[in-house]
């Protein structure tokens, strides 16, 4: 009796109630199952309990980094990963829309590395002090939007080529292609990507490949009326890091605590190492009115005359609204993306992002 194990010391003591009451002696298989279950269960958790602790100690950890890191976990139950902007305190907005201007400490992260207040060769900008006595930089845009169209003759633009939505199928496409090339939090930059860096202006540079279309769209845009121009193209790896902490230390001046900051930060500015501007092919596009990057971008003549033509040139717009959940980045309609005219058709026209391009091409 001594070395009866746990299950021969149950069915015993099943047997002796059962003899004593026949209502449980008629259900005694049952509660003999449920014993051992609990039994082998109880086993089961003894002989594996440092791999359980383990097993739950590394889950807590990952759902630790992605809650600001990757943005999973935020909003409700049916907008997973989705921030709700519109709902943030105006203090720590993302644009101010009704403005023209950028600060100095601005202009010098998006246009040079060492870029300073005074410095306008290339940038046809003036520096002036605005009422709360800050130095601004005012962007005459009609002078930087000739300075990049001096830079390539007229003759060198060839003319837009259009495609119809039953060409699409007949189109092929290489995953190796350096014109699709995905960039986002999950697909970093290749350590050994290389390309050839070209000049729009002094200070304002992008793969030198795409220069041609860019130009060929700048100058339609014009001829259509369009007063636009490019805030912020290619950005080496240090100018990428030197926005992020920008826009971290925003938000934590603001009254965030550092790991709220980071998400939304990682929200509005990709992580250095995940962004497009770092292989030249990412373009943000504004006007006047939206000079800070807004919202309100998307709904001004030029916004619409971008995302309704950009395929035309080889241009996507990289995140557009509703596809946060598969983007991870807010809307940005003043973020254009390159990937050569048949990609862009192909994508525009089917209405996906280049995520969903890749998952359903290759």
């Amino acid at each position: 009796m001594i070395n009866q194990t746990r299950k021969e010391r149950v069915s015993a003591e099943i047997r002796k109630r059962g003899r004593k009451n026949k209502t449980y002696r008629f259900f005694s298989p049952l509660i003999k199952r449920g014993w051992f279950f609990w039994i082998d269960l109880c086993d089961f958790c003894e002989e594996h309990m440092l791999k359980f602790v383990l097993l739950c100690t590394s889950l807590l950890c990952f759902t630790a980094f992605c809650s600001f890191s990757f943005p999973l976990f935020t909003g409700s139950v049916t907008n997973l990963g989705i921030i709700d902007f519109s709902e943030l305190d105006e203090s720590i907005s993302l644009a101010e829309e009704d403005s023209n201007v950028m600060t100095a400490d601005e202009a010098r992260i998006l246009f040079s590395d060492d870029f300073a207040v005074g410095d306008s060769e290339g940038l046809g900008s003036m520096v002036s002090t605005n009422s709360e006595g800050q130095e601004v930089i005012a962007i005459d845009t009609d002078d930087i939007l000739q300075d990049i169209l001096d830079q390539i003759p007229e003759e060198t633009v060839t003319g837009i080529s259009s495609y119809e939505e039953t060409d699409l199928d007949s189109l092929v496409f290489e995953k190796d292609d350096w014109r699709l090339i995905l960039v986002n939090k999950q697909h970093s930059v290749p350590s050994d990507y290389d390309f050839p860096l070209g000049d729009l202006t002094a200070n304002l540079q992008c793969d030198e490949r795409v220069i041609d279309d860019l130009v060929l769209m700048l100058r339609d845009a014009r001829s259509a009326g369009m007063n636009i121009w490019i805030v912020s193209p290619y950005r080496s790896g240090d100018k990428q890091e030197n926005l992020f902490n920008y826009d971290l230390g925003k938000y934590m001046s603001s009254g965030m605590n550092y790991f709220d900051a980071y998400q939304l930060a990682a929200e509005a500015v990709t992580l250095p190492g995940t962004s497009e501007h770092q292989i030249g092919l990412a373009f943000d596009i504004v006007n006047n009115e939206y000079a800070h990057l807004g919202e309100g971008f998307g709904e001004t003549k030029e916004g619409l005359w971008l995302a309704e033509n950009c395929y035309k040139y080889g241009f996507i717009l990289r995140y557009p609204k509703d596809k946060e959940y598969i983007t991870t980045i807010e809307y940005e309609p003043w973020h254009f993306r390159y990937v050569g005219r048949e990609a862009a058709a192909y994508m525009t026209f089917k209405g996906l992002t280049l995520e969903e391009f890749w998952e359903e091409v290759f």
